[in-house]
């Protein structure tokens, strides 16, 4: 058996070699899909296009604009003095946000008389939208707090300073700068990975099918399991090779903290990575066509591990339904296990469910294609 094996593995290892484009694909393409993505794919967003319309014209009015513009959250595009052509700003995309303030601003806030500003925002893109509110009324709040107690300085017959104030001290945990990067990495690295795994081992049997040496693989004396672990060994080593490589570039690049134990992070990724060489694998056994095994491995890989594993939306914000399905998506594990190692310093004892989901999940992908394949050699 071990024999048997063995020339396998080199069989399958010196196609891999004697494709070298191939190789650097699977080497660079890793690396390339974790820079574009790191640097594309970002959850923070700063200026942010921003109007005035200043009806006040005054110290005050003057003062509040100053302070937006100040703040790394907006640019300062335009300062008018009426709202005529603010719907076209919005309109053509030239501003997300436009800040109004009314006519007896200044006159307001001095006789103590309830004050308003108007935002107008543009609600194409929520997220934007919501971000560019929150900043914009902290902005305002800001700028209403310090007039509140410059006016209590003024007329408080104790001095402003003996007034304890009612401070909020919020602490961050695990990513106390609020980086998205640190958010998204492990998520491309998860997703990356479960992608080129299946992509890659999606062309093994239907290869031998479609250059006509299944038959000569057939009639050796072995087994489906044997094929399996002999067609599987050297991808697994591969995409090994290729986990190293896009940890190395987030760590380093992105500078995302890996505050777990990378052994631990090594071990999982393998059991991970079984999941996805597993799949393409299965689908390599279903077809008999490379273009068609190409185009199944994508589709059952890319689309559930960027919209279902919790990557950029979070499942428990999901439909009922969607969040059943979500539960058959070994990158949503693998997911949280990345995030936990990375950012949390977590280890086995805290991960243990998701790493048994995963090795269920292994389990079942490697005996469905065992049992796949020993029907094809029938």
């Amino acid at each position: 058996m071990i024999n048997r094996v063995f020339s396998l593995i080199v069989k399958e290892t010196l196609h891999i070699l004697r494709d070298p484009r191939s190789l650097y694909l699977a080497l660079g393409l890793p690396i390339v899909l974790l820079i574009l993505f790191g640097y594309a794919i970002t959850f923070d967003v700063q200026k942010i296009p921003l109007a005035v319309v200043d009806e006040d014209s005054t110290q005050l009015s003057r003062d509040l604009i100053a302070r937006i513009g100040a703040s790394q959250y907006f640019n300062i595009k335009f300062v008018m003095n009426t709202y005529s052509n603010t719907e076209e700003l919005l309109d053509r995309g030239k501003v997300k946000i436009i800040l109004g303030i009314p006519s007896g601003f200044s006159r307001n806030l001095s006789l103590g008389k309830n004050t308003f500003v108007q935002l107008l925002i543009d609600g194409s893109d929520n997220n934007t939208a919501q971000i560019a509110l929150s900043y914009a009324s902290g902005a305002i709040q800001m700028f209403s707090t310090n007039i509140i107690r410059e006016k209590l300085h003024r007329v408080s017959p104790i001095p402003v300073e003996s007034i304890p104030p009612v401070n909020l001290e919020p602490r961050i945990w695990y990513n106390p700068e609020l980086r998205s990067t640190n958010f998204i990495v492990p998520g491309l690295i998860a997703t990356v990975m479960m992608i080129l795994a299946a992509m890659m081992t999606s062309l093994t049997i239907a290869r031998e099918w479609e250059v006509g040496t299944m038959e000569q693989l057939i009639a050796t004396p072995a087994r489906s399991y044997e094929i399996i672990i002999g067609k599987l060994t050297p991808y697994f080593f591969l995409g090994i090779l290729q986990l190293f490589l896009v940890s190395a570039t987030g760590i380093l690049l992105f500078k995302v903290p890996l505050k777990g134990n990378i052994f631990f992070l090594f071990c999982v990724s393998s059991i991970f990575l079984i999941c996805g060489l597993g799949m393409g694998l299965y689908v390599s056994t279903v077809t008999r066509s490379q273009q068609l095994a190409f185009m199944m491995s994508v589709i059952l890989t890319f689309l559930p591990s960027i919209f279902l594993s919790g990557f950029i939306f979070p499942v428990s914000s999901m439909p009922w339904i969607i969040q059943f399905f979500s539960y058959f998506v070994p990158a949503k594990y693998f997911l949280i296990i990345l995030r936990g190692i990375f950012l949390k310093g977590n280890g086995l004892y805290v991960l243990w469910p998701q790493v048994l989901c995963l090795i269920i999940f292994a389990s079942i992908i490697i005996i469905a294609c065992t049992k796949r394949l020993k029907l094809s050699l029938e």
